[in-house]
């Protein structure tokens, strides 16, 4: 680890950390959705798990499946508490916060690496910025579900209803297709397989093993995400090969037209202004995505007041 030893987080700080906000989980948890402090020290633990997972799938395709993970901790409490509907609900929510929260981190953290800032100044950063969220989702729910309906037109929540599909299906109230169960255990087989393969090949054959978490994830979304994704790949494949430079300078419009017109900005700006673009470009482009998300809140602060 590059950071001095006293800029460090050492075992001396995460661990009870971990311990009283395992504590405090199902402290709170328990009496709030009735379950026992056992469900919830397995939902807690399993997070712990699926954590590494979510990390893993983040840091190799840039992309978090912590909804197919929750589905995973749901298949695990249909055998824990089955026929709790709730329970198993919970304990999706618990482990996809996890790994959502996993995911987060290993990218600031890594950002921070780069810039070489401190990890325990890092780390008291995110404990303010927790406790700071903790108020602020409470008020930012009370103030949308008082003036939307949830679900409703404007925010239908269609995970919501897939959340509570699977919940009842892996508790007896609904009917998987036929072979699920062996189709998913190949599967497994298979991903399984693959990192001993890459572990056993020497390095200079280790490219040739294909990564089941980019395969899963290619899977998972759909196909409007997924296609764009493997031409742009193609795109900056061949544009790295005939044009590195180039590449590295300008291959950043992609996805979206909002994306792409915000690539072109960056282009037009780099070009006619390189200091200007240098020094306020990232500031900018916060501000159009601070932007939108306090617009959205007066919005809903509007219409909650019968303003709008």
């Amino acid at each position: 680890d590059p950071a001095p030893p006293n800029q460090q987080i050492t075992w001396q700080i995460w661990l009870p950390g971990l311990l009283s906000a395992s504590l405090l989980c199902t402290a709170i948890l328990s009496p709030m959705f009735d379950m026992s402090p056992f469900e919830l020290a397995v939902a807690v633990l399993f997070s712990l798990l699926v954590a590494v997972l979510a990390v893993r799938a983040l840091g190799e395709t840039d992309l978090n499946p912590v909804s197919g993970i929750g589905k995973v901790s749901q298949l695990l409490f249909a055998v824990v508490s089955p026929g709790n509907v709730v329970a198993n609900l919970v304990a999706g929510a618990v482990a996809e916060a996890g790994a959502i929260s996993a995911g987060d981190m290993m990218q600031d953290l890594q950002c921070g690496h780069l810039l070489k800032a401190s990890p325990r100044a890092q780390f008291v950063a995110q404990l303010v910025g927790t406790a700071t969220s903790c108020v602020m989702v409470v008020v930012a729910w009370t103030l949308y579900s008082s003036a939307y309906e949830i679900p409703g037109p404007e925010f239908p929540a269609p995970t919501a209803l897939i959340w509570l599909n699977m919940a009842k299906v892996v508790n007896g109230g609904g009917h998987l297709a036929t072979n699920v169960f062996p189709t998913a255990m190949g599967a497994a087989a298979i991903a399984a397989l693959l990192p001993a393969m890459e572990a056993i090949l020497p390095s200079s054959r280790k490219w040739m093993v294909p990564s089941a978490m980019a395969a899963a994830i290619g899977m998972y979304v759909t196909p409007n995400w997924t296609l764009p994704r493997v031409a742009g790949g193609l795109a900056n494949y061949a544009w790295r090969r005939w044009d590195p430079d180039g590449a590295e300078r300008y291959m950043n419009a992609n996805w979206t037209l909002p994306r792409v017109a915000g690539g072109l900005a960056n282009y037009a700006w780099r070009r006619w202004d390189p200091d200007g673009a240098e020094r306020y470009m990232i500031v900018v482009a916060s501000g159009f995505v601070l932007g939108e998300g306090l617009t959205s809140i007066v919005n809903a602060g509007l219409k909650s007041s019968g303003v709008a």
